[in-house]
């Protein structure tokens, strides 16, 4: 089995966020029995909607049939653990959600998820991170063991788990999944790697054939409403983090490249 710091220089040197996840979760799974991996990141914190509309998540390990429970019932509104998971700094045992439901600490809408999810999770440990302004969850769930034990073996084992899901979330690049799952399209992409160049709106609007002006507001208020951002400047920081302008930088790069041969340098 690799060392933790070996798991730490694979995860900057595996290729897709998937191979990251998948290297991370197998390390989990033999070195502390945690059989389910969810990775998540939060592109808007500033409300209980936000949270709850603007994230992006990998799973794996628990059973389909709570994938299909959590889905049907529309628990995704409701679960308590992805909404600390975005507001707090601190790791939560999952045994402290199930303390809470027993002592009726909790509102009927999030007891209905966490009382779901005991069937599922006998114990484990919600980690919130935030890395480079970026917000993000790892919830590390056991289906059998014992919780008692578990909470007393993790006192020894959290700074280690802590730095590799730091790792995790520092090297991740979620760009392709924000494409994907929230319907950024290939033109919201253009404009706002144009702009990012600093191309005015009279110049983004040649380079992709448009002529009405509000054409670049509205893709960028697109890009805006999905990643939680206020305005242009915070969406271009953001896209930045997330992974979004890298085609742009390799493109700079060529283009320095390119002149740097026309005028024969080095």
């Amino acid at each position: 089995m690799s060392s933790p710091f070996d798991i730490m220089v694979q995860l900057t040197e595996a290729p897709t966020l998937q191979d990251k996840h998948r290297l991370f979760s197998d390390f989990m799974e033999a070195e502390y029995g945690y059989i389910g991996v969810n990775y998540g990141l939060f592109l808007d914190t500033r409300s209980v909607h936000a949270i709850h509309n603007n994230h992006l998540s990998m799973r794996r390990g628990l059973p389909e049939e709570w994938r299909e429970i959590y889905q049907r019932n529309r628990f995704a509104q409701d679960d308590f653990g992805m909404l600390m998971g975005a507001l707090s700094n601190a790791p939560i045992l999952q045994s402290n959600f199930y303390r809470m439901l027993d002592d009726g600490a909790l509102q009927p809408q999030f007891s209905r998820v966490i009382s779901g999810v005991r069937d599922f999770v006998s114990a484990g440990i919600v980690l919130p991170l935030k890395i480079n302004g970026l917000r993000g969850i790892v919830g590390l769930f056991d289906p059998t063991g014992d919780c008692v034990k578990h909470d007393a073996r993790l006192e020894r084992d959290l700074p280690v788990i802590q730095a590799l899901a730091n790792q995790l979330h520092l090297c991740s690049d979620w760009s392709d999944q924000l494409i994907a799952q929230m319907g950024v399209s290939e033109m919201n992409l253009r404009v706002l790697r144009l702009k990012a160049q600093g191309l005015r709106v009279k110049e983004i609007l040649h380079e992709i054939g448009r002529d009405n002006p509000k054409t670049v507001d509205n893709h960028m208020m697109r890009l805006r409403k999905v990643m939680g951002t206020r305005n242009d400047l915070e969406t271009m920081q953001r896209a930045a983090r997330i992974g979004l302008l890298k085609d742009l930088d390799r493109q700079k790069s060529e283009d320095v490249t390119r002149w740097a041969e026309r005028l024969g340098l080095p």
